[in-house]
Order: structure tokens, then C-alpha cells, then sequence
């Protein structure tokens, strides 16, 4: 059984991501660990000058956010029942800490295979599409992130894409991709985005296409040299219901999402992003 580490705060996005959660666990067989993760504020005794008081605080605190998580647990299970999931295994995990360090903890102790995540709503472009903890996340945890942004209805996964640069490192994402894809019974379309005509190009595609037809993967070219436009055309025209994207150490990433296409941005906020980083291909 696989295994799925969902971070949540109770929040509208993050209940919202849940739905996408249960339903990729459903397909996949998987294990879904529940994360609820809180942290103590830095009280110092020396201006207090009563450390029993301090002491107080921090158990009133942790009862605070305990008590919330207990009122949580049923009416997640609830979701569950209400998407007719009830099958899929939850296990619920609360802990005192910063999300990413215990985060990756779970992740080393639990072999997780997959972080699915809502965004956090924040107003800047860049925290609208992924949230800060999604950035600092995707950045530090060695498991693809599926992201879901708060305005994401989920309508199913009929059709997944990939945007890929023909490079041997992108066909281990494909191959992990390609098996979700076959569970969901989606369609897998990979978008290539070639900037300028190379001689060998078209060789090197038809051996892609050739290795990935077997597994049911089909391959779409644009020429064009502006990428973060070619991927949005592409989402609007394969009415793609999850991107995925690999995540290199070159700014290709950054700058698709920090575009200043902002108009383009702003609706596609609206597809989750799944993340793959190139160095654990």
C-alpha cells in the first residue's frame, strides 16, 4: 500500500485538497497520514517574570489546538463517507513543531510517497498559486507534492499533463505518472515546448514517442519560445485537470510561476500542480 502525507490546518483550502486526497488514494490503494502541526509561541519567563504562568499558557495552548483536532478527526471521516471513500485508510497524526521539520520526518519514518497539499490563499502571485509552505515544501521534501489551489473543484482525473524537455531524467516522472494515470483511468499527455528547430529533434521525439505509446502516453509539440504561454495553451486546450512539472535546479520553474503573463496566472490558479523534483528522478 502506498502511502499519502497530507499537511492540514482545518481550513477551507486545505478541506478542499482533502477531496483530492481521498480520491487519489482511493485510486492508488493508498494510506492517507493526516497532519495536523502546531507551534508554540516564544514566551519569554524573564519579561513574565513567572515561569508557572508561561508554563500555563503553553498547556492552555496545546489544549487549545488539541481539543480542535479531536472536533477534526470525525468530520474528516465524514468527508470521507459523504465522497463515498470510507475505504480509504486514515490515520491521523498530530504533533508540536515547524511543519517542514516534522513533515519530513513522517516522510523518512513513514516512507511516504506522495504530499498532497491545498495552498494557503495568500494575495501575492507567486503564494496565490502554491503558498508559502508549498514553495518551502516542494523545495525541501524528497516525495512529489501534489498542490491543490483553494478555487480547484475537483471534477475528476480524466486528464493529466506533463510538460517535459526531452531529457533522460523526466522519463522516471513519466513512468511514476503513467501508473497514477493508468489507476485513474485518465489520459497521459506529455507537452514538449521546443524554442527554436534543432536537426536532431525530430529523431529524438520519435524515440520518446516510440519507448511511451506502449503505456498509453501521447506527445504534443509546440514551437514557440515563450514556454509559460505554450503550457497555459495547452491546459485550455487538453482541458488538463492536474500539470505536472519537474522542478530543476535551473529558474525554469520560478519563472513559469512568476510570470507576468498575470491574467493567465491568476485563472490557472485554479489547476492543481503536481511536483517532481528532477534530482530524486
Amino acid at each position: 500500500m502506498s502511502k499519502i502525507l497530507f499537511p492540514t490546518d482545518f481550513s477551507e483550502t486545505a478541506q478542499n485538497a482533502f477531496v483530492y486526497a481521498l480520491n487519489l488514494a482511493h485510486a492508488t490503494q493508498s494510506q492517507i497520514f493526516v497532519l495536523n502541526c502546531y507551534e508554540m509561541p516564544v514566551i519569554s519567563t524573564t519579561s513574565t517574570g513567572q515561569p508557572d504562568l508561561v508554563q500555563d499558557v503553553y498547556n492552555t495552548i496545546e489544549l487549545n489546538h488539541f481539543e480542535r483536532f479531536k472536533e477534526q478527526v470525525p468530520l474528516m471521516r465524514k468527508v470521507a463517507e459523504e465522497h463515498n471513500r470510507q475505504d480509504v485508510e486514515l490515520k491521523f497524526i498530530f504533533e508540536e513543531g515547524i511543519l517542514l521539520s516534522v513533515m519530513r520526518k513522517i516522510v523518512k519514518d513513514e516512507s511516504i510517497d506522495f504530499v498532497v497539499m491545498g495552498t494557503n490563499g495568500a494575495q501575492t502571485l507567486e503564494k496565490k498559486l502554491l503558498g508559502s509552505n508549498t514553495v518551502n515544501i516542494m523545495n525541501n521534501i524528497n516525495v512529489p507534492v501534489l498542490t491543490i489551489p483553494k478555487e480547484a473543484k475537483y471534477y475528476g482525473f480524466n486528464t493529466i499533463g506533463f510538460a517535459t524537455m526531452l531529457r533522460e531524467s523526466d522519463k522516471k516522472g513519466i513512468y511514476t505518472i503513467a501508473k497514477i494515470a493508468k489507476k485513474l483511468g485518465a489520459e497521459f499527455k506529455c507537452l514538449h515546448v521546443l524554442r527554436e528547430e534543432h536537426s536532431n529533434y525530430e529523431e529524438r521525439l520519435n524515440q520518446w514517442v516510440a519507448e511511451f505509446a506502449p503505456i498509453g502516453v501521447t506527445f504534443h509539440t509546440v514551437l514557440n519560445r515563450d514556454i509559460e504561454q505554450s503550457v497555459f495553451f495547452f491546459i485550455d486546450e487538453y482541458d488538463v485537470d492536474v500539470m505536472c512539472i519537474v522542478k530543476r535546479q535551473t529558474n525554469f520553474f520560478e519563472k513559469l510561476f512568476r510570470s507576468s503573463l498575470s491574467k493567465k496566472l491568476a485563472y490557472h490558479s485554479y489547476v492543481p500542480v503536481f511536483i517532481l523534483r528532477e534530482e530524486n528522478l
